[in-house]
């Protein structure tokens, strides 16, 4: 019996507790609390501002690393950064019911830096080679196809030679020479789009091109027109177009053994339709305004050193926001429409992503400036990586143009460029 009335007591224990909690649900306060979000970031020695109600029994435990105060008035919370790495809040009824926990990030303190806007050339020497092509071979009216038939497609990069690093198309006709001599397949080490297979090729004999061929023509090097998104102004380290670098033939991104850097000159811009997309049209324009670099093709684009700081464009430093201080409202971006000058264009943000994991579309906004939808309509290829601002913080990157509504685009946070930078900076 007495264990029975333990039982019982629990039970409506928790029938109490959940009845407190269905009228407290419905108070306005602990909607507001409610609207936490479901992970935080705050940089280590930053504070966060948010909702809170000192009228309803809540408590609120940080577990190491974090710091709270409530406010003097109880309608505000600030959860202050200590120690960089993961913490966590807990919200407690009564100071012993759990109503939630909320993963908290301490993030290395935030850091300026200086928002670009520049258009850049890219020029970069591929980790691999890109099959662009199948080529067979005609042997005596016949058409011979060794590299199709042994499951190579169009887009698939050779990563590997003999179980050796490939290190340029050169070095690949000198192994097929090689093989093809002896009488020996040849050994490749193919990444595909989703697999990467070994292949073993044995060459022919071209008696066209009096050489040993696969079939295959490739290249090894990758090229585009983007624009600079931010460096900083210390090491000058930079980031730029917002997405991967990719090899213009699948679209898939390609990983980068060395690259340089140099400004480019706009010398058109094709106006977007609602059919078509619209793109910038670019030279090379050497190292004066911009030179550096190229070192890691990521998810939000490349990175890498610039050689100066740009010659024209925005000379002062900002903060760099966090996710969550993205809201919708006014904006603008910077880019390049006619020549190497970065100029401002007006934007208003229509919605923010919460996001606490890393993705490239992290905003929707909307071209608001008469300038830039008389000139451009809107969002072209070529702006990605035009760095978006907003309460004079550096907050985004230009990322995606809506093809059926060039006036509206995507971009990612800026957040995520910069921790792209600091895990593979030098």
């Amino acid at each position: 019996m007495h264990k029975g009335r333990r039982w019982s007591s629990k039970k409506l224990m928790g029938w109490v507790s959940a009845a407190v909690m269905l009228g407290l649900g419905f108070s306005p306060p602990l909607e507001n609390m409610a609207r936490w979000p479901s992970q935080i970031i705050v940089p280590q020695g930053a504070a966060l501002v948010l909702p809170w109600s000192g009228v309803l029994p809540f408590q609120a435990r940080a577990s190491h690393g974090v710091v709270v105060h409530t406010s003097a008035t109880g309608q505000e919370i600030r959860l202050i950064g200590q120690k960089i790495g993961p913490a966590s809040v807990r919200l407690e009824l009564f100071g012993w019911l759990p109503w939630r926990t909320v993963p908290v990030e301490v993030a290395p303190p935030q850091v300026n830096v200086v928002p670009g806007g520049e258009s850049v050339g890219i020029v970069a020497r591929t980790r691999g080679l890109i099959v662009t092509a199948l080529n067979p071979v005609l042997i005596k009216g016949h058409r011979v196809d060794p590299a199709a038939d042994a499951g190579i497609e169009r887009g698939d990069i050779i990563v590997a030679i003999n179980h050796q690093p490939v290190t340029s198309d050169h070095h690949l006709q000198e192994a097929v020479d090689q093989a093809g001599a002896k009488g020996v397949p040849v050994e490749l080490f193919v990444k595909g789009a989703r697999t990467t297979h070994e292949r073993p090729i044995k060459p022919v004999w071209d008696p066209k091109t009096r050489r040993w061929q696969l079939g295959v023509l490739v290249q090894d090097t990758t090229s585009g027109v983007g624009t600079l998104t931010f460096f900083y102004p210390g090491s000058k380290d930079y980031a730029a177009l917002g997405h991967s670098l990719t090899d213009g033939l699948t679209r898939r991104p390609v990983s980068i053994a060395e690259g340089h850097l140099s400004g480019a000159e706009i010398v058109g811009v094709v106006a977007g339709t609602a059919i078509a997309p619209g793109q910038k049209v670019g030279v090379l324009a050497g190292g004066y305004n911009i030179d550096g670099s190229v070192t890691y093709n990521g998810r939000f684009g490349i990175l890498g050193r610039l050689d100066h700081r740009p010659r024209w464009g925005p000379t002062g430093s900002m903060p760099l926001a966090l996710p969550d201080q993205v809201h919708r409202g006014k904006a603008r971006i910077i880019t390049v429409i006619h020549g190497q000058r970065p100029e401002s264009f007006r934007i208003k943000i229509l919605r923010t992503y919460p996001q606490w994991q890393p993705n490239t579309k992290g905003l929707l906004f909307e071209v608001t400036d008469r300038r830039l939808l008389k000139r451009a309509g809107g969002v072209v290829q070529g702006m990605s990586g035009s760095p978006i601002i907003q309460g004079g913080r550096v907050v985004g990157a230009v990322t995606h143009v809506l093809l059926n509504r060039p006036n509206l685009g995507f971009g990612c946070y800026a957040y995520w460029m910069a921790t792209q930078v600091a895990a593979h900076s030098k």
